[in-house]
This record gives structure tokens, C-alpha cells and sequence, in this order.
């Protein structure tokens, strides 16, 4: 298929050998997260409709980020958020989108998205390395080192490391929420 492709000239430079394809049942739902190496994505939609929710970087400390992660935590419900339980949620102002058959979705680097399969149908993600250099070099580390060591703990920790994970999640945002509160009041 990589070899029938007319790579369009969109700007950044294309990683032309790594293009991704996506299928997905009716839905089918891909985990809030920004991706590892932090690319530039333009995402095409070919067949189906598939409803997509993009949050700003800038939001990251209401997103209840898993630590030595890229994925929120996974109690979350994208498509009905639990304001009791994720209360910095509410300070999340997402972008909610529909993307049908031809249409195309351009992601910035390091942006937190949500997918999610209304129909079955596939897509096709064509990425760039990160053009800043901060998010170049953030990219190089959670793939050279993050991952690996989340992977290690993983193995040797099992559903402790995960569940530890879940539970810091939750406790470093509400932290944060609670003194950005307390800032506000005082």
C-alpha cells in the first residue's frame, strides 16, 4: 500500500517510511494520549466516521497524565467524564471534531487526542519529526529512556507499578488543582 501512496507536499517534512494505518470497529475508542516522539500528524480519514478530541498541550496538568506515560489515566470516560471523580477535567476546553471519508485532521505536536470509531473504518496517519527543539529532545528521551524504564517496572512490578500509576495520577492533579485554587483565593 506504501508504495501506491502520492505523498502530499503539506509543509514539514514527511516520514515517508512510516506511514500508520488505523482501523476500527463501531466504537472502537483509542485512549486520550499525545504521541511518544511528539510528530506533527496529518491524520486522513478514509472510510466511516470517526469522532475526534484534541486538547492542548497547554492543558496537560488537568489531563490526570499517567507518570513515566503519554496516556491519561484509563478510568477516564472521554465520551462522559466523571467531573466527581476527575474534577480538573472541568478546566479542560477540548476540541471536539467528526471526520468522514476524504476529510483530514492536522495534529500539532505534543497535543492529547481521543479517538473514537462511530462507524467501522480506517485511517491514515502521516507524521513529522517535532519541529521544536524542546519537543524534539522530549521525544528522543521518552523513547530512549521513559519507555524502557515504564517497560521495566512493568515487568518486575506488574499490576502494582500500573495501579501506582493510576493512583499518582489522580493524586498529582488534584494536588495541583487544589493549589491552583488556593492561589485564586488568596
Amino acid at each position: 500500500m506504501k508504495s501506491d501512496m502520492q505523498w502530499p507536499d503539506l509543509g514539514p517534512r514527511l516520514l515517508k517510511s512510516l506511514p500508520l494505518v488505523f482501523f476500527g470497529g463501531e466504537d472502537a475508542k483509542v485512549f486520550m494520549h499525545y504521541d511518544i516522539d511528539f510528530p506533527n500528524i496529518f491524520h486522513i480519514h478514509f472510510a466511516g466516521r470517526k469522532q475526534c478530541i484534541l486538547v492542548d498541550p497547554k492543558e496537560s496538568k488537568y489531563m490526570y497524565r499517567l507518570p513515566y506515560s503519554w496516556l491519561c489515566n484509563e478510568s477516564i470516560d472521554f465520551d462522559n467524564p466523571d467531573y466527581e471523580k476527575f474534577p480538573a477535567l472541568k478546566k479542560v476546553k477540548p476540541y471536539i471534531t467528526h471526520l468522514e471519508h476524504g476529510e483530514m485532521l492536522y495534529m500539532p505536536e505534543g497535543w492529547w487526542h481521543y479517538m473514537k470509531y462511530l462507524t467501522p473504518g480506517f485511517s491514515l496517519s502521516l507524521r513529522s519529526l517535532a519541529g521544536r527543539p524542546k519537543n524534539l529532545f522530549r521525544g528522543l528521551a521518552n523513547v530512549t529512556l521513559i519507555r524502557h524504564y515504564d517497560n521495566w517496572m512493568r515487568r518486575h512490578m506488574g499490576q502494582q507499578w500500573l495501579d501506582y500509576k493510576d493512583r499518582e495520577s489522580v493524586k498529582r492533579t488534584n494536588e495541583y488543582l487544589f493549589r491552583e485554587g488556593a492561589g485564586e483565593r488568596a
